[in-house]
């Protein structure tokens, strides 16, 4: 069965990065040897370091097993998921088999550890997945983005061993989907001016949580959510504290109805509404007054997730605008010759290229453990803006063509748009970015 031989070449994948990563101990024992011996003759040398940074820049300077991450990504969406995107699309339907078929393949927990129920790879493995899976159906990329980012990133980042048990293990292999409830209807951008409360009942060890958040991705579908919520309003954004909120039979929890979207529209979009939750408070993420802490830092990681979703929807922009340009003829002649043509060619690559290789940066710096979110934030902006470009030029190339369903590249125009709004917006990240590059400026000058 090709999801069973998938699966098992992706466990074996992880394996591959681990020795890449770490080496083996005989390794060790001869770099420690030759440590020592160059110190005894007086030799300096820096100390190594294995969360040293390398790049990449081409699809074969990657490592075998990244490698090995496309190939199998690029077949199940050429197989399993282009065929059907435009279907699920129209007509709304969420690809419960597809998203049941990538768990089973490992992709909705690539990035978890495998102690925890993942595959125990890395950013740069998920960013690629990422794109894959999206230029199939960038509705499957977001299900499988807003799942592992924005849900199972901050219960491994900052979840207790029971709650990793309960709430991590099911999720990341797969059987389950959570999802990440930060905006609001009176808020987005503005993330720290939650009005969800949780009041603590000490009599009872609970917490009760009433509010609504809005716009949250896999809301029909999901089993449990970070659910973000002010515990001390005095302190504002320092008074805003995490949970777990089971989503399925809680009293007092219900969902709005399925937004009606201009694009993904296979992937549900709906408010939570909570009316006097309880929950344990065992279902505390982290500490009280550090939700704020834990939304930033999920944001930061989600923004390469969705980097990747961007890619895959200029990708397929730019296949479509490629192979109809070579085959469609004007004027005795294909009009892939016309020089109007290769110019958006040109460009679409040129962006998307760039857009990708931000996109690396970013996901190699955060496996490293180093600071990584103006170069997140850069990568979503640049990755957005190129999948919203390559989708608006391949219809241009497309002509009349690209204004109807026949063809997917009025699919791939309205998907492109949201990636420049959601884990935010393209004003956000300039904002993100020109912070960051004014503190290093201010700091090179003290």
């Amino acid at each position: 069965m090709i999801i069973s031989h998938q699966r098992s070449s992706l466990r074996r994948t992880s394996l591959l990065i681990n020795r890449s990563i770490f080496g083996s101990n005989q390794n060790a024992t001869t770099a420690a040897a030759a440590a020592a011996a160059v110190a005894v003759a007086g030799i300096t040398l820096p100390t190594p370091n294995r969360s040293r940074t390398r790049t990449y820049t081409t699809y074969d300077d990657l490592p075998e097993e990244h490698r090995m991450i496309r190939d199998m990504c690029r077949k199940f969406a050429d197989e399993e998921l282009s065929p059907n995107a435009h279907d699920w699309d129209k007509n709304h339907i969420y690809p419960k088999d597809a998203i049941a078929a990538m768990g089973e393949l490992g992709l909705m927990g690539i990035a978890v550890d495998d102690e925890h129920g993942g595959a125990g790879m890395d950013y740069l493995a998920y960013a690629i997945a990422m794109e894959e899976i999206s230029r199939g159906c960038a509705s499957a990329g977001v299900i499988m983005s807003a799942h592992l980012s924005l849900y199972c990133g901050p219960v491994q980042a900052f979840g207790s061993d029971a709650q990793k048990e309960e709430f991590l293990e099911p999720y990341a292999s797969g059987q389950k989907l959570g999802c990440f409830g930060l905006s609001e209807p009176g808020n987005g951008s503005d993330a720290g001016a939650a009005s969800t409360i949780a009041v603590y009942d000490e009599g009872n060890d609970t917490y009760v949580l009433n509010g609504t958040k809005a716009w949250i991705t896999n809301a029909h579908e999901a089993e449990c959510s970070v659910i973000f919520a002010t515990t001390d309003k005095d302190l504002k954004h320092k008074g805003i504290s995490a949970f777990l909120v089971p989503m399925k039979d809680m009293q007092g929890f219900s969902l709005g109805a399925k937004e009606d979207k201009l694009g993904i529209r296979a992937s549900s979009t709906s408010n939570l509404i909570m009316e006097d939750v309880i929950i344990p408070k065992s279902n505390l993420l982290g500490e009280t007054g550090q939700g704020f802490k834990i939304a930033m830092k999920t944001l930061d990681a989600g923004r390469i997730g969705v980097a990747g979703q961007a890619l895959g929807i200029a990708s397929a922009s730019i296949d479509c605008a490629v192979k109809y340009s070579l085959e469609r003829e004007a004027f005795g002649k294909s009009i892939s010759n016309l020089q109007s043509i290769q110019n958006k060619i040109s460009q679409m690559s040129v962006a998307r290229d760039s857009a990708r290789l931000l996109t690396w940066r970013a996901a190699i710096l955060k496996d490293s453990g180093r600071s990584f979110t103006k170069e997140a934030a850069m990568a979503k902006l640049a990755a957005s803006e190129a999948a919203t470009m390559c989708a608006h030029q391949a219809i241009q190339v497309l002509g009349g063509m690209g204004y109807v369903s026949d063809m997917p590249a009025e699919r791939h125009y309205r998907d492109a748009r949201i990636t420049e709004i959601y884990e935010g917006t393209s004003e956000i990240q300039h904002l993100v970015i020109a912070g960051n590059v004014l503190k290093e400026y201010k700091d090179l000058l003290e």
